[in-house]
């Protein structure tokens, strides 16, 4: 790291720190305007910030670390997602707004009703996800920051807590002051930096790599390359644990993601209009499934070239930028590395915030306050939320093995959170019961299935771990929604004569037509779209010109349709 390097570091700290002096006189008006915005966000602005969100300090790194070692049909663990996040996209983003609530938490009055159960969800699930969700998940992120500073910086890994500290509590201040507003802004300058940074890294490494004897040649003599490591998918003609957890990964695991959850919710509850937070999530799906994935996939197979024997696969990726990054490029990641660790934390800050106060101090604690006086009630909460995160930070050990835990709770309570939009019988004894099934049957899976390692091969069972928890809990929520919801509550006619979302779920209240119809029609054109494209780009980089030829030609043909998607939501 050169003094230019430093510089760019530098402008980026300031940028932060100057946008969130900018919106705090806006954001301190109320938790409107603190947390959602002010509802005031276009598409462009609430997508590039939930995908800026998603490119955490631990994103890159993990992702690296995983191809190297397992191949790039791991990456089925997050590319399974999309199928939820097209869902997300083409059936919830409208419904979401549509609601007008504050956070999804809210969503749990909305759509039950008051009464002591509710009240016992909405209190329990604000401080489940707000403040245990959130720490998880700020811990990962500053693990992975702990990895990339002790690399790029030359930094000890016992005395990174400084630096970390530093960047925290930037994000902290810049979030504290301006709301949603500063940390979305700021996103979007984060992205742009992280892209640039990731692209230029990639794209170095694999000129450098494809010169003399070619890119495919060194890859296969690598000391630990092994031919299974450029298979898109696990083999289909045996039987293994690697098929049976893409099958879990294909069919299951997405289904948490369907609804929406958290900040990405948060963002789409601040958009302007329907139409702009169902634009805001295609926009968000483009870039995060087709935009990003490969750079990072390419620099950890590539790894294996520059870099034959490392004792921590989640190294590679702040090694590479060492190895590669020349002036004032490396400067740019860096600071990207910087700002997407800051960009993670203060959206957790804001979102868990948001759930302490609007869904537990406001309505039960301190119901006829100032609108500003909930706002520095807010900002006391970042504080707290932050402290716990760091005192989390020291329980966890491993970046993938956070996100596998958080993996399968959220695969479990998936089915039920789809239900709730599209079942009149599901309440909020329902939902709650689910949770804490879901708790125990997952607390048992990790403790009564672990993974095993046999002759220096890793069998993961988080499969077995979300296909056995998902099935449990269904078979406890289904017949306890049937058991304690005979006939229509009042709740539940009321957020159908709001929602309007119809089908053979609300028969009993009113038979209108399904709205989700086109919605499913789109899910079905906009996957099949993103899917050709990601895999296409990744059969080109690897040198199988005839199958990406195909996939890319496929995108092309089905972006005609697609056309008349964005044409149908500009117009809405």
């Amino acid at each position: 790291m050169t003094w230019i390097d430093w510089t760019i570091v530098g402008l980026y700290v300031a940028t932060a720190i100057g946008i969130g002096a900018w919106f705090t006189r806006k954001a301190s008006k109320g938790t409107s305007d603190f947390f959602v915005a002010g509802r005031s966000l276009g598409w462009f602005v609430a997508g590039t910030s939930i995908v800026a969100t998603t490119f955490a300090a631990d994103t890159p790194v993990f992702v690296a670390g995983m191809t190297r070692t397992t191949g790039i049909s791991a990456n089925w663990f997050w590319w399974s997602v999309l199928i939820g996040q097209v869902a997300t996209a083409t059936i919830f983003a409208r419904l979401w707004r549509r609601t007008e609530v504050l956070t999804d938490v809210e969503f749990v009055k909305f759509r039950y009703g008051t009464g002591s159960i509710t009240t016992a969800l909405r209190i329990f699930k604000s401080f489940f996800q707000g403040i245990g969700v959130n720490c998880v998940v700020m811990a990962a992120v500053t693990l992975a920051m702990v990895k990339i500073t002790t690399v790029l910086l030359g930094i000890e890994p016992e005395h990174t807590w400084i630096v970390l500290l530093v960047l925290a509590s930037v994000g902290l201040l810049y979030s504290a002051m301006s709301g949603l507003y500063g940390v979305v802004y700021t996103d979007i300058v984060q992205f742009c930096l992280a892209m640039a940074g990731s692209i230029g890294l990639a794209v170095i490494a694999y000129i450098d790599a494809s010169s003399g004897e070619g890119m495919m040649a060194k890859l296969t003599n690598a000391t630990e390359f092994k031919p299974e490591l450029l298979h898109f998918f696990p083999r289909f003609d045996e039987v293994s644990w690697p098929l049976f957890t893409f099958v879990i990964y294909i069919m299951m695991l997405w289904w948490a993601s369907a609804p929406g959850k958290g900040y990405s919710v948060q963002r789409l509850l601040a958009t302007k209009s329907e139409r702009d937070a169902k634009l805001a999530f295609l926009w968000y799906a483009f870039l995060h499934y087709v935009l990003r994935p490969w750079p990072w996939i390419v620099v950890g197979l590539l790894s294996l070239i520059y870099f034959p024997t490392v004792e921590d696969a989640e190294t590679v990726f702040p090694l590479m930028i060492d190895h590669f990054l020349p002036v004032g490029l490396k400067g740019i990641m860096v600071a990207a590395m910087l700002a997407a660790f800051m960009s993670t934390i203060d959206t957790h800050l804001n979102w868990g915030a948001s759930y302490i106060v609007n869904d537990v101090y406001e309505p039960y604690i301190n119901p006829n306050a100032s609108p500003r006086h909930y706002v520095w009630t807010a900002r006391f909460a970042m504080v707290f939320i932050m402290i716990a995160a760091i005192i989390a930070t020291t329980l966890i050990s491993s970046i993938l093995g956070a996100f596998m835990f958080l993996g399968v709770f959220f695969a479990g309570i998936g089915t039920v959170m789809i239900a709730r939009w599209f079942w009149w019988r599901v309440n909020a004894f329902t939902e709650l019961v689910a949770i804490i099934a879901t708790i125990i049957i997952a607390s048992a899976t990790l403790i009564l299935i672990p993974d095993i390692t046999l002759e220096d091969e890793t069998i993961n069972k988080f499969g077995l771990r979300v296909l056995i928890t998902t099935f449990a809990v269904m078979a406890i929520w289904i017949p306890v929604a049937f058991l304690t919801e005979k006939e229509p509550s009042e709740a539940a006619i009321t957020f159908h004569e709001k929602m309007r979302i119809g089908g053979i779920g609300w028969n009993n209240i009113s038979k209108i037509p399904a709205e989700v119809t086109t919605g499913l029609y789109e899910w079905v054109l906009v996957m099949a779209l993103l899917l050709c494209i990601l895999l296409g780009t990744g059969k080109l980089l690897f040198h199988e010109w005839l199958t990406g030829g195909i996939l890319i030609g496929f995108a092309v043909l089905l972006f005609i349709p697609f056309l008349s998607i964005l044409k149908r939501a500009r117009n809405s």
